[in-house]
């Protein structure tokens, strides 16, 4: 008997010479690749926004709006935790740029499209002292690619690379890499197992697209006896026809001229409707089964939070709804625990919010005691 290996799709991580940093995948385009895939796929699109906001819950108190944390960019605490949670819940990792003063403080952070940084040389340790930043790694040039010291907050560490740097008016600052796979140089995809999957859902839109823009669906075929074309009869007759059939079937008329032996009415003219070839039950099962793949893979996000339809909307009681998003709340609370934590550890270095507290506000409230 003889065994037969299936070698799988492996994301690789190369170290690319040129650039001097280790490539996410092959082509250095993974982080672009699994974010087009979530975008292009209705599901998984939907399910990372509600991942997201289930991290955030409802904010983090009544100050959330007022609490400004990159003057520069007139960023809020908001809007800087949402940008982190996006990119934990689609990459499973993070980049934050962080720029400190002569006081070892905290002045702003924000988030570096997870897309743009790659992880530099390390040492004997592992370890990557740098991070490289460019916008396109595709066509990369070394003139475009910055490279960041990784974030360490020991006043000596700061301290010289500020020495290095030339002064605190040419330090770059920090970027701090959030690593959920730290096994891994960088973390797959939450999407990574599933990714065919959401292109499959992305697929078959397109291919009914298609199948309705460019195929015979919705056309009427009409076949008559040979017309005179000098004499502009047929012209004049695929006209009629046109208009007869009404506006929205205009350009989905199919002549066809062809000799007929009989002599009755039904014998001269032949009109058809030519109906859809499109397989609605197999669509059906394709679009249910990858749909249910993609919902697992975001943490077992339950169906009734993410279809809209009546059905499903109106068919679950609201306790049940309730329920949903109690499991859902419990089903995310290793990442929210890792970014709350985050942000609480980033906001115990800044000069203004030191002293802040950060809890999120939960999404749906528990039952009174008296009212399980």
């Amino acid at each position: 008997m003889r065994t037969l290996f299936i070698e799988f799709w492996k994301r690789l991580t190369p170290w690319n010479k040129f650039a001097e940093v280790y490539a996410n995948d092959t082509d250095n385009a993974y982080p672009e690749r699994m974010d087009r895939l979530i975008n292009n796929s209705v599901t998984a699109k939907s399910a990372a926004a509600i991942m997201a906001q289930y991290l955030l819950g409802r904010g983090f108190g009544a100050d959330n709006d007022s609490i400004v944390i990159n003057k520069s960019k007139n960023l809020k605490l908001a809007d800087f935790a949402a940008e982190v949670a996006d990119d934990l819940v689609k990459q499973r990792g993070v980049f934050i740029h962080v720029n400190w003063n002569a006081l070892y403080q905290i002045t702003d952070l924000s988030v570096v499209p997870f897309e743009w940084c790659r992880v530099g040389k390390t040492d004997s340790e592992d370890y990557a002292g740098k991070i490289a930043v460019c916008k396109e790694w595709q066509q990369a040039k070394k003139a475009e690619i910055e490279l960041i010291d990784v974030y360490n907050p020991r006043k000596k560490v700061i301290d010289a690379q500020v020495e290095k740097a030339g002064g605190w008016e040419s330090y770059k600052g920090q970027v701090l890499f959030i690593n959920m796979d730290p096994k891994l140089i960088y973390p797959l995809s939450r999407i990574d197992s599933i990714a065919n999957d959401c292109d499959s859902e992305a697929q078959a839109s397109v291919y009914k697209n298609r199948l309705l823009r460019k195929g015979f669906f919705g056309n009427t075929l009409v076949v008559t006896r040979p017309m005179g074309e000098e004499s502009g009869e047929q012209n004049s007759f695929q006209d009629v026809i046109r208009e007869s059939l009404g506006a929205e079937n205009n350009g989905g008329v199919l002549c066809l001229e062809m000799d007929f032996a009989g002599e009755k009415l039904e014998d001269a003219i032949l009109i058809k409707q030519i109906e859809s070839k499109i397989d609605d039950e197999l669509f059906n099962y394709t679009e249910t089964s990858v749909r249910e793949n993609i919902l697992v893979a975001f943490n077992n996000l339950p169906s009734g939070l993410v279809k809209t339809n009546d059905t499903s909307m109106f068919g679950n009681s609201g306790e049940a709804i309730k329920e949903m998003k109690r499991m859902y709340w419990e089903n995310t609370s290793a990442e929210r625990g890792k970014l709350v934590n985050l942000l609480q550890n980033l906001m115990n270095r800044t000069a203004d919010y030191s002293n802040l507290k950060l809890e999120p506000i939960k999404l749906i409230e528990d039952a009174a005691p008296d009212n399980p």
